[in-house]
C-alpha cells in the first residue's frame, strides 16, 4: 500500500513537473545560423525546444530541424545525434545531421507529414494496438543496436500520410551499455525507478510505450468495447516493478501481435473456452466445422453406448435363455435315460448340435459345458439302447 501511493505522489509530481516545464516554453530557442539550412515555420515546440521547418537548399528539400538550449551540453547531444543517425528502420525518423554551439544544440532529421499520436482519435482499440506495433517494432530495433530511447510518449510518436507509423526524438538516446541516472525527459510517462534515481535501462522505455498505449486507448471515439487483453499488455509493460514487464519490448511486440490476430495473449493467459471462442473469431468457418465435428462424435458416442447397453443386454438374455435350453437339454437327457422317449426320435442329436453351438459361443459357461458332455454321453448310451430293447421284446415272446 505504501509503495502504490508513493507512486502516486510520484505521478502527480510528474505532472506538475510537466506543467511547469510547459510554462517555461515561451523563451524558445531561435533558429540558429545553420549553413545550407533556412527556416519555414516552427512545427512545435516544449519544455525542452522547438523544432521548426526548415529548407535544406543543397537538397531542395523540407527537413525538421530541432534547436534546444544546452549551454555546455553541445558536444554531448551532437554525439547522440550521430549514434542516432546510424539508425536506420523504416518505423524511426531518420537523423540527418547534427551540430550546435555554447548556447543551444541541433539535429536536423526527416519531417513527417501528418501528425502526432497526441492530437488524433482513434476508432478502435485494434487501431491503437497497431500504431503499438509500429513503435514496438522501432524501439525494439533501437534496443538490439544498444540505444535507449529515454522519451517515448504520444507527442513523438508520428503517424505520417499513408498511415505510416514512426518514433521520432532520440534527443534524449544514450547507449544501453552506459550507465545512465538522468531523469531528463516527460515525468509523466517516466518510470518509477527512473524517478526514484534508478539507472534508465530498456525495461524503463517498455514502461514508457505501456503508459504511452494506455493512454491513447482511452481516446478512442466512438468508445470501444473492453478490450482486456490489449489492457492486460499496458498494465504488464508499464508494472510498476521492472521484473514483472516483459522481459524485452519484442516480447511485448509478440503479445500485441498476437492481440491483432485474435490469439491469447502472453498477458492473460485465457480459460480453454474463451480460447475457442478466439480461434472462432480467427476462424468462424473452421470454427463451425469444429463445432459440427464435435456435436457429430458426440451423437457417435451416444449411439454407440446406447447400442452396447443394449447389446449387453441383449447377450445377457440369450446368455439366461441358453442356460434354460442347457437345463431342459438336461431334463430332456434324464427322461431319456429313464426310456420314456422314444429312441428313434432325431431330437438328441439335434440338441448336441445346439449346446455345442451354445458351448461355442459362451465357452466360460459352466452349465453349457456340462449340458454338451451329457448329451455326448446319451448318445453314447443310446447306441445301446436298441439292443437293450431288442432283448426284452425276445424275452417278452
Amino acid at each position: 500500500m505504501f509503495q502504490e501511493s508513493l507512486t502516486e505522489d510520484l505521478r502527480r509530481l510528474a505532472t506538475e513537473l510537466d506543467e511547469l516545464a510547459d510554462g517555461e516554453a515561451s523563451s524558445l530557442p531561435p533558429f540558429p545560423p545553420i549553413p545550407d539550412f533556412e527556416p519555414v515555420s516552427i512545427l512545435g515546440c516544449g519544455g525542452m525546444g522547438a523544432v521548426y521547418v526548415a529548407r535544406q537548399i543543397s537538397l531542395g528539400r523540407d527537413v525538421a530541424v530541432k534547436v534546444v538550449s544546452a549551454v555546455g551540453t553541445a558536444g554531448a547531444l551532437t554525439e547522440e545525434a550521430r549514434m542516432v543517425a546510424q539508425l536506420h528502420h523504416p518505423n524511426i525518423v531518420q537523423v540527418f545531421s547534427a551540430g550546435g554551439d555554447v548556447e543551444s544544440a541541433w539535429f536536423a532529421m526527416e519531417l513527417v507529414r501528418g501528425e502526432s499520436a497526441d492530437s488524433r482519435s482513434f476508432s478502435s482499440i485494434e487501431e491503437v494496438a497497431r500504431l503499438g506495433v509500429a513503435a514496438a517494432e522501432a524501439l525494439a530495433y533501437a534496443h538490439r543496436c544498444g540505444m535507449l530511447h529515454r522519451d517515448v510518449k504520444p507527442s513523438n510518436i508520428f503517424v505520417g500520410e499513408g498511415g505510416m507509423v514512426k518514433l521520432g526524438d532520440f534527443g534524449l538516446a544514450c547507449l544501453s551499455s552506459e550507465s545512465v541516472k538522468d531523469r531528463s525527459g516527460t515525468k509523466r510517462y517516466m518510470a518509477p525507478e527512473v524517478l526514484n534515481g534508478g539507472e534508465v535501462t530498456e525495461a524503463s522505455d517498455q514502461y514508457s510505450l505501456g503508459v504511452t498505449l494506455r493512454e491513447l486507448a482511452g481516446r478512442v471515439v466512438p468508445d470501444s468495447p473492453p478490450a482486456p487483453d490489449f489492457a492486460a499488455i499496458c498494465d504488464k509493460a508499464a508494472s510498476g516493478e521492472p521484473s514483472l514487464r516483459y522481459e524485452s519490448v519484442e516480447a511485448m511486440l509478440a503479445d500485441l501481435r498476437r492481440f491483432l490476430a485474435r490469439e491469447p495473449v502472453a498477458a492473460n493467459p485465457p480459460s480453454p473456452l474463451r480460447r475457442f471462442r478466439l480461434f472462432a473469431r480467427r476462424n468462424p468457418i473452421a470454427a463451425f466445422g469444429t463445432v459440427a465435428a464435435a456435436a457429430c462424435l458426440c451423437a457417435f458416442i451416444v449411439s454407440i453406448t446406447v447400442g452396447y447397453v443394449k447389446t449387453s443386454r441383449a447377450l445377457e438374455a440369450t446368455h439366461q435363455e441358453a442356460a434354460r435350453a442347457a437345463q431342459s437339454l438336461a431334463a430332456t437327457l434324464t427322461e431319456f435315460d429313464r426310456g420314456e422317449i422314444d429312441p428313434r426320435d432325431t431330437e438328441l442329436r439335434r440338441a448336441q448340435e445346439v449346446a455345442e453351438s451354445l458351448a461355442e459361443r459362451f465357452p466360460d459357461d459352466e452349465t453349457i459345458k456340462a449340458s454338451v458332455e451329457a448329451i455326448r454321453k446319451a448318445r453314447e448310451r443310446r447306441v445301446t439302447l436298441p439292443k437293450r430293447l431288442h432283448l426284452r421284446e425276445r424275452r417278452g415272446r
